[in-house]
């Protein structure tokens, strides 16, 4: 029997999942979910990317995130409580993704190159804020880094683009 999740509320996809079943919710990796009940091993939900949707996905596929619930029932909002920096370097790796493969299956080896180099400096630096080993001078200082190399890299991303 479904029950309206109570603390598991938010999350992110793991691995792949194609929704092989009936309602199945289509995921993959690094997609965030918003869970609205649970039942033996599986999770009703929506992707933050299309919340009209909404289907079932394997519980085993999720890694639950720390959030904030706002207005708990019917019209709640669920607000992530990870580090705007981490959160927006994330987003901003999964959209850089698609165009360095892009770059690749056009043999544009230069910009492939210069995208992944960047692409990979940031995955450091973000496992680092992650790692909350830094101290709050070296957090501020890192944090600036990744700022000043995310707007960097949207230039390069515009330039690459035209």
């Amino acid at each position: 029997m479904w029950t309206t999740t109570k603390t598991t509320k938010y999350g992110v996809a793991v691995y792949n999942w194609r929704g092989e079943t009936r309602y199945g919710l289509i995921l993959e990796i690094g997609e965030t979910v918003q869970i609205l009940e649970e039942c033996a091993g599986w999770y009703r939900g929506f992707s933050t990317k299309n919340r009209a949707v909404k289907g079932i996905f394997p519980s085993s596929y999720i890694h639950l995130k720390p959030c904030k619930i706002d207005n708990e029932g019917l019209f709640e909002s669920v607000i992530p409580l990870e580090d705007p920096v981490v959160r927006e370097v994330t987003l901003v790796l999964r959209e850089w993704g698609g165009i360095w493969k892009r770059l690749y299956v056009e043999r544009e080896t230069y910009k492939f190159n210069t995208l992944r180099k960047v692409m990979r400096e940031l995955l450091e630096w973000r496992r680092q804020l992650l790692a909350g080993t830094l101290t709050t001078d070296q957090t501020r200082e890192l944090k600036l880094r990744i700022i000043n190399k995310v707007d960097w890299g949207n230039r390069y991303i515009t330039q690459v683009a035209n």
